[in-house]
């Protein structure tokens, strides 16, 4: 008896409450999708570096799913409070007939037990699929070919997958236990009829909370803006806004019921057309006990529209590095006193390794009243357009080289060098937007001084030229100047770039095992640090493919928790509701009114949270602008247009669903 109503129940459910079974099963299908990565490289040739990078993508994805796992868990309890609360009238019918509470805790297991297999099994389907697919976006990601296509099965994601949720619906099954104990019998036969209390909130003191909150949050945008968004750079002052935004948006919505219905009672033309005084009551009394819910909601959809914009522009950024870096097989940065080539050519036999090579040094004036900063050289107007750059925001101070130095890998990269008029500079960088304020000054005939000798720029405008074999452009600015100047100049860090000849890849491990030894016999005199060009590729990939799946992961579970949470209060408080919409059709309300009204109340209830998750994602996103700036620079108009589809598919769907099915709960 208890499996056929269990299974009766959950055919019921089923129809009812379709988003919750739809939502279990997609989280099974992102969960199983994202831990099976690692078994996707069977398909693709990759080298060592790409395998261990491979690894720690695995590795990172396997300690996301335990916090996602925790959302998710969150999202199943929260749910099944709501559909308890839904069967309220039922289970009181059944203890009314001389069943147990201990009765019914064995229905609802058995419910919890085919509700598991149910979304497990079409969730695991569906990711085993869906991961097929994630091959092809992975090996764009590595800029790898598929060797040949393989329907591929994880084993290990998919024991994972299973563990994971059954744990979850063990203690969903332990919270529905505990709910069941606690209820009365009067409370589950009268609670359709009960009214909600509502808490009334005087206008003066709602109105005061509401700009309490608007002064939180414009407050943090103010600290955040005006401060050049320095603080994102691990900066414990990070902190203080965040706290701020997330105060004033509980506060925000808290403040709302309080205000929101006073507000419109004033024009009684609007208050008192068709239903809208029915349906600002109920908005006014949803937002006034689910503000707390609501208020996660909004911060859930801000973080994940900044994880899916400025995540994809982030990896969109890395990978476009990878076209711009130097074409070199190993590049050697030293820190020491000697030339870095006579140094090596003492321990290291240079041309047994190298084809070619070309070694440079940076160069920094002695006197500190000779010091330029780029934020100081481009001007005051300039860096103010420009104060989203790190190295602007923080002046940082430009760097000079010798002329024979940058002909010289010109040279290397098979380029033409430049030539130099006494008393002149020129210059160059690798951050593209920098450039034309660069530019600039140099038309205004910016002089700089260099070991005591003012100098104005030459005829050749800035450059755009990338040296270092680094996965962020971090050169603002570099100017080049005469050789005779660079001996009143101070030395920095050393460069050698390199390429191989013979066998590459056999030269490649014995210039690094050769590097490695002499860096440790050395340590105490130098500082060697060596990359060679896959290792460097690699590092970029790894790189792209950690933010990619990342925020594709976390994006996607905050925006559908957030719609399902919304969906689920939606919908029971339309299951709530019902004796009162069949009242306002013995009234005379049609159906295209009530219709009508319900698209409406839908439509707040869905965009309340949003408006202020998308004022939030304003602030948010430039301050993404600032770490892919820091990055390098892409046009990432085609990110967000992505970031807007997926909000349209995923928040409208929810939306449109609940419309549908709370329309036909009214049937």
């Amino acid at each position: 008896m208890y499996t056929k109503l269990a299974k009766r129940n959950m055919e019921r459910s089923l129809r009812d409450y379709t988003i919750y079974f739809l939502t279990l099963v997609f989280g099974v299908c992102i969960f199983y999708t994202f831990n099976s990565i690692s078994s996707q490289k069977i398909m693709m040739k990759l080298n060592e570096y790409q395998l261990h990078i491979f690894q720690k993508i695995d590795e990172l994805m396997g300690i996301v799913s335990i916090f996602i796992s925790c959302i998710l868990g969150f999202l199943i309890i929260y749910a099944n409070s709501y559909l308890i609360k839904r069967r309220k009238k039922e289970f009181g019918i059944y203890l009314t007939l001389g069943m147990e509470s201990r009765e019914i805790s064995n229905i609802l297991l058995i419910e919890t037990i085919l509700i598991g297999i149910f979304s497990l099994g079409i969730g695991l389907f569906l990711g085993v699929f869906l991961s097929q697919g994630m091959s092809i976006f992975t090996a764009k990601l590595f800029h790898v070919k598929l060797e040949s296509f393989k329907f591929t099965f994880s084993s290990g994601a998919f024991i994972k997958t299973i563990v994971y949720f059954t744990v979850m619906y063990i203690v969903v099954f332990l919270f529905n236990t505990i709910s069941i104990t606690k209820l009365e019998l009067i409370d589950l036969l009268t609670d359709g009829r009960k009214n909600e209390k509502i808490k009334v909130k005087s206008l003066k003191t709602s109105m005061i909370i509401f700009i309490i909150s608007i002064i939180l949050i414009a407050g943090a945008y103010y600290i955040i803006l005006s401060n050049n968004l320095r603080i994102i750079f691990a900066d414990i002052t990070i902190i203080i806004p965040i706290t701020l935004v997330v105060i004033g948006t509980f506060l925000f919505f808290f403040s709302l019921s309080g205000f929101l219905l006073r507000l419109v009672q004033n024009s009684k033309r609007i208050y008192l057309k068709e239903l809208n005084m029915f349906l600002l009551r109920q908005i006014n009394s949803r937002i006034n006990t689910t503000f707390m819910s609501m208020s996660f909601v909004s911060l859930m959809i801000f973080m994940s529209i900044c994880l899916l914009a400025g995540g994809f522009s982030i990896s969109k950024t890395l990978n476009k590095n990878i076209d711009d870096l130097p074409q070199y097989d190993v590049t050697l940065l030293y820190d020491g006193k000697l030339p870095i080539n006579e140094f090596l050519n003492k321990n290291i036999n240079l041309n047994y390794y190298a084809e070619d090579y070309v070694t440079y040094y940076d160069y920094y004036n002695k006197n500190e009243d000779e010091y330029l900063g780029i934020k100081t050289y481009i001007g005051k107007e300039e860096g103010e357009k420009n104060k989203s750059n790190v190295d602007v925001a923080k002046d940082r101070l430009i760097t000079i080289m010798k002329l024979s130095d940058f002909n010289s890998i010109m040279k290397f990269y098979k380029k033409e060098g430049i030539t130099l008029n006494k008393g002149e500079y020129a210059a160059f960088g690798d951050i593209k937007e920098l450039l034309p304020s660069i530019q600039k000054a140099m038309d205004k005939k910016t002089k700089i001084k260099v070991g005591g000798q003012e100098l104005i720029p030459s005829k050749k405008p800035v450059m755009e030229v990338t040296m270092e074999g680094i996965p962020a452009k971090g050169n603002a600015c570099t100017f080049i100047v005469r050789d005779e100047l660079a001996e009143e100049l101070v030395p920095g860090l050393g460069f050698l770039d390199l390429n191989f000849k013979g066998d590459k890849a056999k030269k490649e491990k014995e210039f690094l095992k050769e590097v490695h030894t002499l860096s440790e016999s050395k340590k105490n005199e130098i500082t060697l640090i060596c990359n060679t060009n896959e290792q460097l590729r690699a590092s970029v990939f790894g790189m792209a493919g950690m933010v990619s799946y990342l925020v594709l992961y976390m994006g996607l579970i905050f925006l559908i928790i957030s719609a399902a949470i919304l969906s689920l209060q939606q919908l029971s408080q339309s299951a709530d509701n019902i004796e009162r919409y069949k009242f306002l059709k013995k009234m005379g309300v049609d159906d295209e009114m009530l219709n009508k009204t319900i698209l409406t109340q839908t439509a707040i209830y869905f965009m309340l949270p949003l408006f202020l998750a998308l004022i939030h994602s304003i602030v948010g996103l430039k301050v993404a602008k600032v770490v892919v700036n820091y990055l390098g620079t892409v046009n990432v108009t085609g990110q967000f247009l992505i970031t807007a589809l997926i909000f349209i598919i995923i928040y409208g769907g929810y939306f449109w669903t609940t419309y549908i099915g709370a329309r036909k709960m009214v049937k």
